[in-house]
Parts: C-alpha cells; sequence; structure tokens
C-alpha cells in the first residue's frame, strides 16, 4: 500500500498545475483522495460521470450548505480541479474517487478567517498591534487545524486504497507523519517548489513549533498588515497578490518569477471570473 500526497497551495494557479499533474501521474493508482466534504461524495460522482458540470456542482454545494459562504473564495481555488474531474476519470475509468474532508472543517475554517480579518482590520485601525490577541488567535487556529487532520486521517484510513493518490493544501503536510504511524507510505509532490509562505502562515508555523517571542509575533504581523494593504487589497485575485508580493519581498525567489506570466495569468484569472458572472 503506498501513497502520494499533493500539497498545492491555495491559488487558482497553483490548482491548474495539480490538475494537470493528476491527469499526468494518475496512471497506476486506483484511488483519488479529494480535500473535498465527504458530504460531496455523491456530488462529486455525478460530476465525474459527467451528470452535472463543475459550475452546476458549485451551485448544488451552495444550495445544500455544503460549504460556507462566501462560496466564491472557495470556489477560487477548487475550481480547477472540479473541472479536471471528468477528463481524467475518462481517461483512467478505474480510479476509483472519495473525499475525506468535512463540511464542519470548512465552516470552521471560514469562522476563524473572519476572526483573524476582523483582528487585522482593528490592527489597522488602532495602530498597534495586540499580542497576546493575536497568539490566542492563532493557537485556537492550530487547535482547530490539528483536529481537522485528525479526522482527516481516520477518512483517508477508511478509503485509501492499494495505491492512492491523495490532494490536500499546504497545511496537509501533518497528514505524512500520522499516516506514516498507520503503516501506510508516504511520499509528497509539492506542486509549487521552491513556495514561501506569507506572513502570517509563518507566524502560524512557528507558533505550531515553539514559544514565539512577542517581538517576533510583532515583526511579522505587522508583514501581514503589509502584504494584506500592499497587495491583497491592491489586486483583483489572490494570485496576482501572492506572486507581486514574492516579487517585491522574496529576493531568491524573484528570478523564478516573470513579471509578463503574473500579467498574462491575471487577465485570465479575471478573463474566466467575468465569464462565470455572465453564465
Amino acid at each position: 500500500m503506498t501513497l502520494l500526497l499533493v500539497l498545492s497551495p491555495n491559488l487558482k494557479t497553483s490548482s491548474m498545475k495539480a490538475s494537470r499533474f493528476l491527469e499526468e501521474a494518475s496512471l497506476g493508482f486506483d484511488t483519488l483522495l479529494l480535500n473535498l466534504p465527504m458530504e460531496m461524495e455523491e456530488k462529486v460522482a455525478e460530476l465525474v460521470s459527467g451528470s452535472i458540470s463543475a459550475d452546476e456542482f458549485v451551485d448544488e454545494a451552495r444550495q445544500h450548505r455544503m460549504i460556507p459562504e462566501p462560496v466564491d473564495s472557495w470556489e477560487y481555488s477548487a475550481k480547477p480541479i472540479l473541472e479536471a474531474l471528468p477528463r481524467l476519470i475518462g481517461r483512467f475509468p478505474y480510479l476509483s474517487t472519495h473525499c475525506y474532508g468535512s463540511s464542519e472543517h470548512e465552516f470552521a475554517s471560514v469562522k476563524l478567517a473572519v476572526k483573524v480579518a476582523e483582528l487585522t482590520l482593528r490592527t489597522i485601525l488602532i495602530e498597534r498591534v495586540e499580542v497576546e490577541e493575536w497568539r490566542e488567535t492563532l493557537l485556537h487556529s492550530l487547535e482547530v487545524n490539528r483536529e481537522a487532520r485528525e479526522a482527516e486521517v481516520e477518512a483517508i484510513l477508511e478509503r485509501v486504497g492499494r495505491s492512492s493518490v491523495c490532494v490536500s493544501d499546504m497545511g496537509g503536510r501533518g497528514l505524512r507523519k500520522s499516516l506514516q504511524r498507520h503503516g501506510i507510505p508516504v511520499k509528497i509532490h509539492y506542486v509549487e517548489r521552491p513556495y514561501h509562505f506569507t506572513p502570517l502562515m509563518v507566524l502560524e508555523r512557528l507558533i505550531a513549533k515553539r514559544f514565539v517571542m512577542d517581538e517576533e509575533i510583532e515583526r511579522l504581523v505587522r508583514s501581514h498588515l503589509e502584504y494584506i494593504r500592499s497587495y491583497v487589497c491592491r489586486f483583483d485575485n489572490r494570485d496576482r497578490a501572492y506572486y507581486e508580493w514574492a516579487y517585491d519581498k522574496v529576493p531568491w525567489l524573484r528570478e523564478k518569477i516573470d513579471k509578463e506570466e503574473i500579467e498574462i495569468l491575471d487577465n485570465i484569472i479575471n478573463r474566466s471570473r467575468t465569464l462565470t458572472m455572465i453564465k
């Protein structure tokens, strides 16, 4: 029994790369595990069979409250994988497809995201970093994510095949050790390599490993505020915001980023969004 863990950042372009990788690499695997709520499995079966389109899938998920509002935020990075599933199963009809996430975790994640957004706005308004508030919020986030990962491991163990490929976000690295403890050999494929975490992601990872001093929390929170004000609020989509930030702030990554490609990707993403609105 073996498992390939495919890790992808929460970006549309990364999801597109992940879908292409799956279409190229799924030969030899018998099971595809998706980080979608298990409540979606019936609808996923309809999607891969061609009974419904990716847009209809998202509409059904919205109507049945399988994913939290705003759905657009979830759909942004999920859509490329959803669109690729019918093609993937068309090429590999023997591939068994399962979901291992939960709607409960999706709603909890959105609630945490709202809490972080509120804390970000308050920090901007009062022009002061409330260190303990940030520490407690991120510790709570880590606990919620830890519980979610434990539930995901159980779901994967129930669905894993002889040879499986499992799609997850960058936080899914924690699945590896847990699955290995259950005797499943796990290999990791990073869709983006190299990839640089945003300031808040860096802070959360540090807090997960050790006690972080107040000064370091304040420094990374202020870097997070700059990322939000100067990039997220400035551009129309999170891909453009991330790559512009990485180009400006991560010198060793700059030579790997083509500014013209960023413009092209930005146009593609915005054109796709316009077409979706028209539909």
